[in-house]
């Protein structure tokens, strides 16, 4: 008898890629079931391409879970996979109540969320556990120099209010403007991320470097894998020290000239450019199906390609108004 399992993707947004990787998945694996996509918005891109769109509350208004928790009984969701960071915290506190109805909540422990979504905390974890990291200053150390400077919120995603600072002028500014930030040692290097495979035990089995060669709106744009030994090893080491990590964890890192491996985020979810790690070999929905499913995934740290690359490009999806459900059309057009 062919397995059915139906599988939500949260804040669909414009994770495509990743949606149609696990329709993939699916399809590998014989299974039957739909992929379901919830948005605040129905000009979510994703929300037309799943095989069904649902409208939810913004993830700040006290019915979120509830909503979803709905959603998940009436379409039968074996498995949720989060993918913004603000709805991590929210999502990580009610794992509970998704399990007690027979879903499984792919999402880290809440202090692993926590230590992810803190910058200040994520550095604390990095210096506590002798992984190097850019410096924290104090304003007033900042203002002493040298520059340049980079200022981030402590609460942050996506790159939104990420600044250099090139002066103490602008550090005056970037500091009465940008509320809890964080100021930091501007570091030079050429910018990694990993893909870190934590599965549902949270054992850290694989971790796919790759370097971004171009960003467009905090999301890489082009990127290729490499194969670089030491920021594997220490990005496996860095997810088996937070321990009680599911799914999968999104790591970043600078190499400098001086080839120091220097970690800057640390984010338990997928990342917007995980379809380059899947297509290079690293099949991380087929790996959480399994997993799921309670099947032996076949998982070989080195079975990925190196070299690969992923160079972005917009496409469209198009759909008549009238096509939109209610609440989810404009209130106006403008030209």
């Amino acid at each position: 008898m062919t397995q059915e399992l139906n599988i939500l993707l949260t804040c669909i947004g414009r994770r495509v890629a990743l949606l149609q990787e696990f329709r993939r998945a699916m399809a590998d694996l014989g299974l039957k079931g739909r992929l379901i996509g919830t948005d605040t918005s129905a000009l979510a891109p994703g929300f037309h391409v799943a095989d069904e769109g649902l409208p939810v509350p913004e993830v700040s208004d006290p019915r979120y879970v509830d909503v979803l928790l709905e959603i998940c009984r009436t379409r039968h969701i074996g498995m949720v996979v989060p993918q913004i960071d603000w709805e991590l915290p929210v999502l990580a506190a009610a794992r509970e109540r998704f399990a007690a109805i027979g879903t499984h909540m792919i999402v880290s422990s809440p202090r692993v969320v926590n230590i992810g979504r803190d910058k200040l905390e994520t550095y604390k974890f990095l210096t506590k556990n002798g992984f190097d990291t850019p410096r924290i200053l104090s304003y007033t150390q900042a203002l002493k120099g040298p520059f340049p400077l980079f200022i981030k919120p402590r609460y942050g995603s996506s790159a939104k209010d990420v600044h250099v600072v090139e002066d103490r002028r602008s550090l005056v500014y970037y500091h009465r403007v940008c509320r809890e930030s964080l100021i930091q040692e501007y570091v030079e290097g050429i910018e990694f991320t990993v893909d870190v495979y934590a599965g549902l035990d949270g054992v850290a089995e694989l971790a796919v470097p790759r370097q971004r060669l171009e960003v467009r709106g905090g999301e890489v744009a082009k990127a290729k894998t490499v194969r670089h030994p030491e920021i594997i090893n220490q990005s496996l080491r860095l997810v088996e020290l937070l321990r009680e990590c599911i799914g999968v964890v999104t790591l970043q890192c600078f190499l400098t000239p001086d080839h120091k491996i220097k970690f800057i985020e640390m984010n338990p979810r997928f990342g917007g450019g995980v379809p380059l790690a899947i297509k290079a070999g690293a099949d991380f929905p087929r790996w959480l199906i399994e997993e799921h499913l309670g099947r032996k995934a076949d998982i070989r740290r080195e079975a990925w390609q190196d070299g690969l690359l992923m160079l972005r490009y917009d496409a469209a999806v198009f759909r008549h108004i009238r096509d939109l459900p209610e609440w989810g059309r404009p209130e106006k057009v403008t030209r």
